[in-house]
């Protein structure tokens, strides 16, 4: 017999349906009211005042609080985990120790140096743990090794009144490998090169010579080959490099050398090489995009993708051995765009890190425990432990060192930002947008908020989420905030960032101008209310940008570029070549470097 609904049923059935709708919708209407209520109640604890006068808890004072200023290297070890922090009272970068064993405390491990270099003037690689539980490190006055916390340290290399400079550290046997740059002639660019330095001896010995510039020596397992890469001027190191692979003798020095990878001609980028196994892992923006590569030392160095992604594995090497990625053999993790990916087993999945979005310095352990310098839109900088080990589960995360603690931060009013794109001559740009917010005060109705447009510096840097409190102090007045990431800004791909290429302070500048007009015509901030700030190469967008707009009412230039032939005269070996690939070639084309220059313009507004 079939099953046949009578019409009473339907009846019932439709009645039943016709009290869920009307449940339903009674239940919206008493949520709502429910959420006006509590608008109202938070409206009414808050002050209505103009947008840019309000009061806020954020002061200067506050930006030298907290744990330490900064989070600025890492390295984990299977015993545990080193880094970098700098004192937010003394600026001295010192050096500290997490062991991974349970309820160990934090140790700061050289508690009267400070750990840091200047090689290529931004330093980096500045510390490098030995597998005896030791570490070696570089200061102003040489490279010195320390096997316990706080014990006297032997010094291995001098500086000779800081003329010489040491960073991003290997080793093999008793040998440490090492790039070095001299500064021991006057008058003449110092001279890079990767060196030996005999541990027992102190004995140094030239491994590599030749090139303009060195980075990243590293030492394969066994102990037998070294890897590095190695670039000319007028190249930076996010252009075209090449890696080299040699034999290393038991004296510190190499045979056979022959060359990988060799973007030169190619406009190719290969970076960041270290060892798993018969592989060589590095990075390489081939397809437009840095993404991780397998290369196989033993058939002809071909090479096959970790993770094909249309995303950057990767970011300019500025400072030395800082790393986008890290491999133990078994497991790598990845930093893709702001996501942290895990490959195990061929698969690759993301790792969930709540709350954090910013990532550097990748670093994991034989027992898949990975290490970060992590941070977020409420989050500050920090030492991210990340267990990975538990494959079935989600991973364990902890915070062992944080430069300014969660319950600091929930006391303030925090701005997060929103990802805002426009359009400037056609070319989808974007920016971070930073609403006002002060749980004390709101704005009236009838007014919209100043916006302050921010320029990064570099230029080839990138406008990031990660908390500032800086942008918080403005945000927190009644200010929104507008951070642009500009044509020549990193994490959108080469062909992006080499817009900016023999267009420094012109489509970079026309950026900044149709972000402002982009929120204007939002009606997300007040058009007579627009400022723009910058340093550095920033500050010579500032520049740019007022002389080219009348958008923009008030600026702040803080140490930015104005005389570009002076900048060419003057710049130092490493950025020496990115003047001539920005602006164009010295003293050739001079001509463009006057028409470029601030110094030889004026701009409608008073600075």
């Amino acid at each position: 017999m079939k099953n046949v609904i009578r019409k009473t049923d339907y009846t019932r059935y439709d009645r039943d349906l016709l009290r869920i709708g009307l449940a339903r919708v009674l239940a919206k209407i008493v949520l709502r009211a429910f959420f006006s209520f509590i608008q109202l109640g938070i409206r009414r604890m808050s002050v209505e005042a103009p947008y840019g006068s309000w009061t806020s808890t954020i002061t200067p004072d506050l930006f030298a609080k907290g744990n330490c200023k900064a989070i600025c290297e890492l390295q984990a070890t299977n015993d545990g985990v080193f880094w970098v922090e700098q004192s937010a009272s003394t600026g001295k970068r010192e050096l500290y120790f997490h062991s991974c064993k349970p309820s160990s405390t934090s140790v700061r491990w050289a508690p009267q140096q400070s750990v840091q270099n200047c090689v290529h003037e931004y330093g980096g690689g500045s510390f490098l743990p030995l597998s005896d539980g030791s570490v070696i490190y570089s200061t102003i006055d040489g490279v010195f090794h320390q096997k316990v916390p706080e014990a006297p340290p032997v010094q291995l290399a001098d500086s000779n009144e800081k003329k010489l400079r040491y960073a991003d550290f290997s080793v093999s046997g008793t040998h440490i490998f090492c790039v070095n740059e001299s500064h021991l002639q006057p008058g003449v660019d110092p001279e890079n090169r990767i060196i030996s330095i005999d541990m027992v001896t102190k004995e140094q010995k030239v491994v590599a010579s030749g090139a303009d510039f060195y980075a990243s020596p590293r030492v394969s397992a066994d102990g037998k080959r070294i890897v590095w890469m190695q670039w000319n001027h007028v190249n930076m190191p996010w252009d075209e490099t090449s890696i080299h692979l040699a034999v290393l003798n038991d004296d510190g020095t190499i045979s056979n050398e022959v060359v990988v990878k060799d973007g030169t001609g190619k406009k190719i980028n290969y970076y960041c090489p270290s060892w798993e196994e018969q592989y060589l892992l590095m990075i390489n923006d081939s397809t437009n995009f840095w993404n991780l590569y397998e290369v196989d030392v033993g058939e002809e160095f071909k090479e096959k993708s970790v993770f094909p992604v249309d995303h950057e594995i990767g970011y300019p090497l500025w400072q030395l051995a800082d790393r986008p990625y890290a491999s133990n053999g078994s497991c790598i993790i990845m930093n893709v765009n702001g996501r942290l990916m895990l490959r195990r087993d061929m698969a690759v999945r993301e790792v969930p890190t709540p709350g954090y979005t910013v990532f550097s310095h990748l670093s994991i352990t034989d027992a898949d425990v990975a290490y970060a310098i992590a941070s977020g839109p409420r989050k500050a900088s920090c030492v991210l432990q990340i267990d990975l080990s538990k494959e079935e589960s989600e991973p364990t995360i902890d915070v062992i060192r944080t430069a300014r603690d969660d319950k600091d931060i929930e006391a303030l009013d925090i701005s997060e930002p929103e990802h805002l794109e426009f359009q400037s001559d056609g070319v989808p740009v974007s920016a971070w947008f930073y609403k006002p917010k002060n749980r004390h005060f709101t704005g009236p109705a009838a007014m919209l908020p100043p916006v302050l447009v921010l320029g990064h510096g570099g230029p080839t840097a990138v406008a990031v989420n990660s908390l500032d409190l800086k942008k918080q102090f403005f945000t927190s007045r009644g200010f929104a905030v507008l951070d642009v990431n500009y044509r020549g800004s990193t994490g959108f791909g080469t062909n992006f960032r080499n817009m900016l290429k023999g267009q420094w302070g012109v489509v970079d500048r026309d950026d900044m101008i149709a972000a402002a007009r982009s929120v204007i015509a939002r009606r997300l901030v007040d058009a007579d209310k627009v400022c723009i700030q910058g340093s550095s190469a920033g500050g010579y967008l500032v520049l740019s940008a007022l002389i080219h707009s009348d958008v923009f009412k008030a600026a702040v230039c803080a140490y930015g570029v104005a005389d570009l032939i002076g900048l060419a005269k003057d710049t130092h070996k490493f950025e020496r070549g990115y003047n001539q690939t920005l602006i164009g070639k010295y003293p050739e084309e001079e001509r463009i470097y006057k028409v470029s220059a601030a110094c030889f313009s004026s701009t409608p507004i008073h600075l």
